[in-house]
């Protein structure tokens, strides 16, 4: 019994030394560390002091606080070491309270006797407000913390009292500069709770603090701030606001471009491979393997890579079928490998038979049947795949592969249909919005900003003029948004934060940047403006509304930029119409059946015999320089019918997706009906939905 009070004595007397307890702490936070490593740190640097180096090191493994692992040769702290280290913290802590004097524990985790002067660094430092000014808020903040009844402050709680009195002041300018970013520990739990359920895991959520982070330092730092203010009150919506200021939303990349020069990064890529231009399929599909691991990184939306065919066909002319369908096979497995959604952006594959190319039309045709049946075998074995193929309406002399997409979407593929020779993401982008001077190989696209339109309308009283001059005012804000993110990526991409875009092969230049703004809620738009509902008034009105929209928006293009309109599927649709319910208590104006306002048009195969409405989808598909995002909805028609309604869409459309909806199991990954609620292969409940053309 008496062996214990003495190993506790014992215990004392090693940590008694400031020297030993030093040793013991940079252990805990920087270990495990060589001998040589913990003793600079220590602070034992001349060869006289290593043996009262050795002679603390000794005691401190005597008593099993700090162990040797002999296979590395490094010192590490015990359980027991660690136990001594937070007593001691929590003696030297409860000792300070006791003094009565004010202390804070701060974000080193450490406790400091409260320092004023702090506060007034802060304000001129941080915030960047007048000596006298802060010498004044200065003074009113100490004398409100010392009148608290509290054991020690935190720096958070001085952060929050400092904002707190800088709101009665009315000093937000300087509130926003000095308010601290983060996560309410409610949200965290949150996070926590859902992540697995999403199927998520621990870099997904990692992402996602990081984007609530730089959602707000968006709002308060990155944008001016009557953009700030038009997007919390829903007049246009920042979609992706957490990554709004440091990535472009879609990028363009020409594989012909790739196929000339190879990829030959420069600087900061110094840890990429240098490939010269492809001589042969497999080196040709390990360059652009490269290129999306490293790119997927530093774009929001999606990749498009355009002229699939055209890049692959000159090495397919000795292999065979099998040898190629392998091939991009391999290359859209470890694609999809690396796209989680919640993390990285799609990526699409542009497939274009007509474009002219010197390898010849059979080896393109080749091409393009085996990337369609690779692509097929990948869908069928992914439950829900992140790769879309965006193809190039089919001649009637090339049923087959029409036929062959038809499949490929019923079996859960992602296909979108445009007009040979066009440039499109598969959300529609159209970034031919830039003059032909400035376009290039590699382009950027900024897009993520939507415009409530039906707002508008409700203010305008049915007043058609004064509703087009309000939208002028409201691009004018838009374009101050975009023109202000283009300048914020300039700056990120100078500090090389974006690497592959701005040291890869070909720059993507920030001159061949489009901007463009999407409109939303255009239907409800056009019934509370049009006293006569009829198609042919309807259409006019249209007409008026893109006219006004894109003649504004090219007056506000400069120089080296473009802006132009689309109206594409982005978010904000839910969150605009909640907003404008609770604010006009028209919740009857949404569109029937819709969660949110209106976005692209969505026609169904019976639309194509009603011609006033595929003309009117038409006229909006003219006005639109940005791009009109049509949803071609087969979910009701079978085989024969979803080919006969992708014949007739690409007769009458520059741009469509195939939405089917399709769900599949997260326990055991089967597809299933979309209306399944129970897999009917391991009879789990756990099914997800998703649509073909998202």
């Amino acid at each position: 019994m008496q062996a214990a009070p003495r190993r506790v004595k014992t215990i004392y007397s090693v940590i008694a030394s400031p020297q030993r307890l030093e040793i013991l702490k940079i252990l805990n936070v920087k270990g495990p560390l060589t001998y040589s490593a913990l003793k600079t740190l220590a602070g034992f640097k001349s060869k006289k002091e290593s043996g009262k180096f050795a002679y603390h090191l000794r005691k401190l493994v005597r008593q099993l606080l700090i162990q040797l692992n002999r296979q590395e040769r490094k010192y590490t702290v015990t359980n027991l070491g660690r136990l001594v280290l937070n007593l001691t913290r929590q003696i030297e802590e409860q000792s300070l309270v006791e003094s009565g004097k004010l202390y804070v524990r701060t974000s080193r985790q450490a406790m400091e006797e409260f320092n004023a002067d702090k506060i007034l660094q802060s304000l001129v430092k941080e915030a960047g407000m007048p000596v006298e000014l802060a010498q004044k808020i200065t003074s009113e903040t100490e004398s409100r913390l010392y009148k608290f009844q509290t054991q020690y402050l935190t720096a958070p709680l001085i952060r929050e009292m400092v904002n707190s009195l800088l709101v009665e002041h009315n000093l937000e300018e300087y509130r926003h500069k000095l308010t601290r970013l983060g996560l309410p520990v409610y949200d965290v739990t949150q996070l926590l709770g859902k992540a697995g359920d999403d199927g998520g895991d621990i870099e997904s959520l990692l992402h996602q603090t990081g984007k609530s982070v730089f959602s707000e330092y968006l709002l308060l730092e990155q944008i001016p701030r009557d953009v700030a203010d038009a997007h919390l009150a829903g007049d246009i919506h920042v979609a992706n606001a957490g990554t709004w200021g440091l990535t472009p939303d879609t990028i363009f990349v020409d594989l012909l471009s790739v196929r000339a020069s190879g990829f030959n990064p420069r600087g900061r890529l110094s840890y990429a491979p240098i490939m010269p231009s492809p001589d042969n399929l497999e080196s040709a599909i390990t360059i652009i393997s490269s290129i999306t691991s490293l790119i997927t990184r530093e774009a929001s939306v999606e990749i498009v890579y355009r002229n699939f065919l055209q890049y692959l066909a000159p090495f397919t002319r000795s292999k065979t079928k099998h040898e190629l369908v392998d091939a991009i096979r391999r290359f859209l497995d470890q694609a999809s490998s690396q796209l989680p959604a919640s993390l990285h952006p799609m990526i699409t594959l542009q497939l274009d038979p007509y474009l002219k190319d010197d390898s010849g039309r059979d080896l393109i045709e080749k091409v393009l049947d085996a990337t369609l049946e690779a692509y097929k075998a990948v869908v069928g074995q992914v439950p829900r795949p992140e790769i879309r193929l965006l193809l190039a309406k089919l001649r009637e002399d090339d049923s087959r592969y029409l036929k062959d997409a038809t499949s490929v979407i019923f079996a859960g593929g992602r296909v979108a249909f445009f007009t040979s020779g066009q440039k499109r993401s598969f959300l529609g982008i159209n970034p031919d919005v830039l003059p032909a001077e400035l376009q290039g190989d590699h382009i950027s696209v900024l897009h993520n900003l939507s415009l409530n339109l039906p707002r508008l309308s409700y203010d305008s009283n049915q007043d058609e003029t004064y509703f087009r001059a309000k939208l002028a005012m409201l691009i004018g804000v838009a374009s101050d948004a975009l023109t202000s993110r283009r300048r914020v990526l300039e700056r990120v991409m100078k500090k090389g934060l974006l690497p592959t875009l701005t040291f890869g092969s070909e720059t993507v230049s920030s001159d061949a940047m489009p901007l463009i703004m999407n409109l939303v809620g255009l239907e409800e738009t056009l019934a509370n403006l049009t006293k006569e509902p009829s198609m042919t008034m309807k259409t006019a009105l249209a007409e008026k509304v893109l006219e006004t929209a894109t003649r504004v928006a090219g007056e506000k293009s400069g120089k080296n930029e473009r802006l132009g309109v689309a109206i594409i599927e982005e978010e904000g649709a839910v969150r605009m119409a909640a907003l404008d319910s609770d604010k006009y208590g028209r919740a009857g104006l949404q569109s029937a059946g819709r969660q949110g306002y209106s976005l692209a048009p969505r026609l169904t195969p019976d639309d194509f015999q009603a011609r006033d409405k595929i003309e009117y989808v038409k006229k909006l598909a003219d006005g639109l320089n940005g791009g009109l995002s049509v949803m071609l909805d087969a979910s009701s028609a079978d085989l024969r019918g979803t080919y006969n309604a992708i014949l007739a869409a690409s007769a009458d459309l520059p741009f469509f997706r195939v939405h089917r909806s399709v769900s599949f199991c997260r326990n055991c990954g089967t597809k299933l009906a979309s209306d399944s609620g129970r897999c009917k292969k391991c009879r789990s409940t756990a099914t997800t939905p998703y649509s073909t053309a998202e």
